[in-house]
């Protein structure tokens, strides 16, 4: 009789619960199913990118994907020249100040535009062969302060290596403008079309501010500076360091 009971409560308790989900959509599988042939690494790949390019804007304090470069520095400048006759032209480094303003854009994720204003002083010495009979010597030695405003059009990539500093490298072409033509050799040209280089590193003192440490490079004279007397071509090589502010905005 005990063993009656107990069957009759347990089927009874089934069939309750079969009236109680009855008017529902819940259905029981015990199966497992897996999918396995969905490739799911280039979503997580694209998810992860979109976290950190957020993260990158987010605490760059780039509202509308900006920023601007303060720069001051100091560079030296070294000239190579060829000569048309079979004297050499010698040529010495001399230093100078650097100064920019540059603005960077937001273009796609971790990649900008940077463009603005550089002031370099592009000094050098030069040497070059007389071939006057009636000075004396057979070499006319002169200091050259070249002073350049310089606009680049750089393609800009950066990221962050920690929460805090971030890094990043800009390059293409720029054009130079002489500011003192006045005091460049005779046949030196007061327009310089050339190639750079920048390597910044920032370090955030809030997410609009940043204090910037970085190297560059300006390979000038791809249009030839100078080609006239005993001179046939001429370009210089610019590199320094810089240190300064970036503001995010």
């Amino acid at each position: 009789m005990k063993r009656v009971t107990i069957s009759a409560l347990i089927i009874f308790s089934i069939l309750l619960m079969q009236s109680s989900f009855a008017g529902t959509d819940l259905k029981f599988d015990p199966k497992l199913k897996f999918n396995s042939g969905r490739d799911y690494s280039n979503e997580i790949k694209a998810k992860d990118f979109k976290i950190a390019s957020d993260y990158h804007k987010k605490i760059s304090g780039s509202v509308i994907g900006a920023s601007i470069d303060f720069q001051l520095g100091y560079g030296n400048t070294t000239a190579n020249a060829e000569s048309i006759g079979s004297k050499e032209i010698t040529t010495t480094s001399k230093g100078g100040v650097i100064l920019g303003a540059l603005l960077n854009v937001n273009l796609f994720g971790l990649l900008n535009f940077s463009t603005g204003l550089d002031f370099t002083k592009k000094n050098f010495g030069i040497t070059l062969p007389k071939y006057d009979i009636n000075f004396p010597g057979d070499s006319i030695t002169q200091t050259l302060t070249n002073n350049y405003i310089n606009i680049p059009l750089n393609i800009n990539y950066s990221g962050m290596v920690s929460d805090k500093v971030g890094i990043s490298f800009s390059g293409g072409p720029y054009l130079g403008i002489l500011l003192n033509a006045e005091n460049a050799l005779s046949g030196f040209k007061n327009f310089d079309l050339g190639l750079n280089g920048v390597l910044t590193s920032k370090y955030y003192l809030n997410p609009f501010v940043a204090v910037i440490l970085g190297v560059k490079g300006q390979y000038g004279g791809l249009n030839n500076l100078l080609s006239a007397g005993s001179v046939s071509k001429l370009n210089t090589f610019n590199y320094g360091g810089f240190t300064g502010l970036s503001v995010g905005f």
